[in-house]
């Protein structure tokens, strides 16, 4: 049997819940030696197949930490002898390598499969004390003349009328605009997210907008004129409904006080990542065609192409092959690390479970694979801890990093 089928075998036996603890070490070998990288493709590309549409199913997390831990554990043995004393050096080549096939292997939330007997969904269950919920469907609406309507999950109906545009809520978590006509007077309203939140707005254009956490959108009630104008902040996924004699465009706030970036379309779907603690404002296309501009600098994008200003050089760039998946993935209900430091995964932790985070020290970890949105925040950081180069303790709504 050849590596390559071998290493198929292996992942099928993990999959289906019936690898002994050999396979599971022989497994773990494979990852650790894996030098040129194509093993850990291979166990991703496996592993993101398995992906179902919903991520909200239920897992059996006990499986999956005891299969991370056993793999692990035949990665770090105990006991080394003179003749594998090179075991250290190629540990630290493997922690940021494999990680990803840890961190996929450790959260079950992925599989198809089912538990073969009944177990507790603990997605649902309350959270432990001293754990920190996910973030969920809340925002706040902001109406022309000040009024501010706190949105959740549980509220539907009718909520308010802005001139000839009615506003509803037909089911949790999201927001329709329904016009009935053109008005004389251009109105704003604004869509605010707190950190913890999400929440999904209908323009009355018909355009579809996904406001992560931490973010903003200042809109008209009513479009009119010869161009439809919005206004991000933090972060949001676009559907954008085509209209070619009235191009759409999203004005995206950097952070900085004068900054500002512009993304103008027909069309299209694509996600803008412009939060202020953030050192750059990604745009990434997935469908259509924009432009993006910033003090002069534009370019006209492909999809599966990105964008990318630094904000400290003032540098706009662009990806000819954008990270379509990682740019969508917190939409899909996913955390996707893909290379991502310790600081930067604890700004996305911090952003969505609305938690304060300190570092006792600098710690160097780097992470990839994906990490659902919907568990409890303890799952999150045990599963992270998974590589040893991290430890952390949950402090009311504090997390504390340590190396």
């Amino acid at each position: 049997m050849s590596t390559q089928d071998r290493l198929t075998y292996l992942l099928g036996q993990a999959l289906q819940r019936v690898a002994t603890a050999a396979e599971l070490q022989e497994l773990s070998m494979l990852i650790r030696e894996d030098v040129s990288g194509a093993v850990t493709q291979q166990v991703e590309t496996r592993l993101l197949e398995e992906l179902p549409h919903n991520a909200a199913e239920g897992y059996d997390v006990a499986y999956w930490d005891d299969i991370a831990g056993r793999i692990l554990a035949a990665d770090r043995p105990e006991r080394i002898d003179a003749a594998t004393r090179v075991a250290p050096l190629r540990r630290l080549r493997w922690v940021p390598a494999a990680a990803a096939a840890v961190v996929l292997l450790a959260v079950g939330a992925y599989w198809r499969w089912k538990p073969a007997a009944p177990s507790p969904v603990i997605i649902a269950a309350a959270p432990p004390q001293k754990d920190v919920a996910p973030g969920g469907n809340k925002a706040v609406l902001t109406l022309a003349d000040g009024t501010e309507l706190p949105l959740d999950s549980t509220a539907s109906g009718a909520l308010a009328q802005q001139g000839n545009t009615n506003i509803l809520q037909p089911a949790g978590g999201q927001l329709v605009y329904a016009s009935s006509g053109t008005s004389a007077i251009l109105q704003y309203n604004t869509l605010r997210t707190p950190r913890g939140g999400q929440f999904k707005v209908t323009l009355p254009d018909g355009t579809n907008v996904w406001l992560n956490a931490a973010s903003s959108l200042r809109y008209p009630v009513a479009f009119k004129g010869k161009v439809r104008q919005v206004e991000l902040t933090g972060e949001a996924y676009f559907e954008v409904a085509r209209h070619a004699a009235m191009p759409f465009k999203v004005t995206v706030r950097t952070g900085q006080q004068t900054d500002s970036m512009e993304v103008a379309v027909l069309g299209t779907q694509f996600n803008i990542m412009a939060y202020a603690d953030e050192a750059v404002v990604k745009t990434t296309l997935l469908e259509g065609a924009v432009k993006v501009s910033s003090k002069g600098n534009s370019r006209q994008l492909a999809p599966g192409q990105g964008a990318q200003l630094d904000k400290q050089q003032d540098l706009l760039t662009f990806q000819r092959e954008a990270n379509t998946e990682e740019a969508v993935a917190w939409k899909n209900g996913l955390m996707q690390l893909e290379g991502k430091d310790i600081a930067a995964v604890m700004r996305m932790i911090a952003r969505w479970y609305n938690v304060e985070v300190v570092f006792t020290a600098p710690v160097a970890a780097h992470f990839r694979g994906i990490i659902p949105r919907n568990v409890p925040v303890s799952q999150v950081l045990k599963i992270l801890e998974m590589t040893g180069e991290v430890h952390f303790e949950i402090r009311d709504r504090q997390i504390i990093v340590s190396p």
